[in-house]
């Protein structure tokens, strides 16, 4: 039933339909309507990758992709929750451990538990949650999965958590549920974009800005190498601890710096561990490409812009070290079209998307030449989609 009912999300791209295709869901499963639907999109995020977790910038958008969940309250202590994306259920009881066995389940579980701790549950719940975010492709369907549900638990627990600390409680569902180090760019994004723009967060002051977001006849296309990838299975949390070790080091030698943000390019010569020093490298300078991606989006330079996503990517690879070979082939492989201005490996790495600014005139040769490149070389078909900018996350 998942996968029927995902073939049929996938062409909706307008929120209204995602929640109305929630509903409907809900009353079937629950022979009832729900009494609210936290939803929350998916995210793109266009330079200042691997930052946010060391209080850096990162330039991020919602899209139009969404989770929805909707919930109900029940007159017993049960708590049974649908998932009609991973076709599966939890139940359990409000107050008693419970263990769960699948990854979506470890996210809903530990929002659950953390609530928790907040105000006790009186009643138990049921919810549905569903949703057309593709999962494992870089646009942080596990953040919007935990966004919407956070967002349905909030209202309907009456919980009172403002954006931003609902935000911090889905980050920490992250570090101590799935034991991943992660930042909180997927999760600000999702909660806090506004349809057309861009946003600039700076995480060292939690703090975000909004710019435009009009390419001038350019959009933004993602390629999804369709190499899955979990964080926590990856080598996410070890970019974290070496990043980590590299700044304690850096502190002996330097008593000005005191955090991430306080180092410059003249220390990089100090660094001795050559690992510590390509991580460290990568951080100053992708914190220096998002503060001129700004100045290029302020003067309409394109040109730049794309520059300097390319010089991202190429960090990412080399530097940082989280690309793969299929991401590497579909950023190559749009060197020399005129019309793809820049091309990089976007979110944790180690597969995922791509994303593109491509001329919108050309999407469909775009798209056509990717396919028969990718296909050729790696014999997987690869999906090409466009995205546009949305609201973040509601109830």
């Amino acid at each position: 039933m998942g996968g029927t009912i995902y073939l049929k999300l996938k062409t909706m791209h307008l929120l209204e339909d995602i929640i109305t295709y929630s509903k409907e869901l809900f009353e079937h499963h629950f022979d009832t309507s729900p009494s609210c639907i936290g939803y929350a999109p998916g995210r793109i995020n266009v330079i200042g990758e691997h930052t946010d977790y060391n209080f850096g910038l990162s330039m991020p958008c919602a899209i139009n992709r969404w989770v929805a969940a909707g919930f109900s309250l029940r007159s017993d202590n049960i708590i049974f929750i649908i998932s009609n994306d991973f076709d599966g259920e939890l139940l359990m009881e409000v107050g008693k451990e419970y263990s769960p066995s699948e990854e979506w389940q470890k996210y809903i579980y530990g929002c659950i538990k953390i609530c928790q701790d907040i105000l006790p549950f009186k009643t138990g719940f049921n919810v549905m949650i569903t949703g057309n975010v593709p999962v494992g492709s870089g646009v942080s369907s596990s953040a919007a999965l935990e966004v919407a549900f956070m967002n349905g638990l909030n209202e309907i627990m009456n919980l009172k958590l403002d954006s931003l600390s609902l935000i911090k409680k889905c980050q920490q569902v992250e570090h101590e549920y799935l034991q991943v180090k992660s930042g909180l760019l997927d999760q600000y994004a999702s909660q806090f974009s506004i349809a057309g723009k861009l946003m600039v967060l700076d995480f060292l002051i939690m703090s975000h800005e909004y710019i435009d977001a009009d390419m001038d006849g350019y959009c933004w296309v993602l390629c999804d190498s369709k190499v899955k990838r979990t964080l926590a299975g990856s080598k996410y949390s070890e970019r974290v601890e070496e990043t980590q070790s590299a700044l304690e080091n850096l502190k002996k030698l330097f008593p000005e710096i005191k955090g991430f943000r306080d180092i410059q390019e003249k220390h990089l010569s100090s660094i001795e561990n050559p690992i510590h020093k390509k991580r460290i490298r990568h951080y100053i300078t992708e914190n220096i490409r998002v503060k001129d991606a700004v100045v290029a989006l302020a003067n309409k330079d394109l040109d730049i812009f794309g520059v300097l996503i390319y010089s991202s990517h190429i960090s990412l690879r080399d530097d940082y070290e989280v690309s793969c070979v299929e991401l590497d082939f579909l950023v190559e492989q749009t060197k020399g079209l005129s019309y793809c201005l820049g091309s990089r490996m976007m979110g944790g790495g180690f597969g995922g998307c791509t994303i593109n600014l491509v001329e919108k005139k050309y999407i469909t040769d775009f798209s056509e030449h990717i396919k028969i490149t990718y296909s050729k070389q790696f014999n997987i078909e690869t999906e090409i989609h466009q995205y546009v900018s949305v609201d973040g996350a509601g109830v």
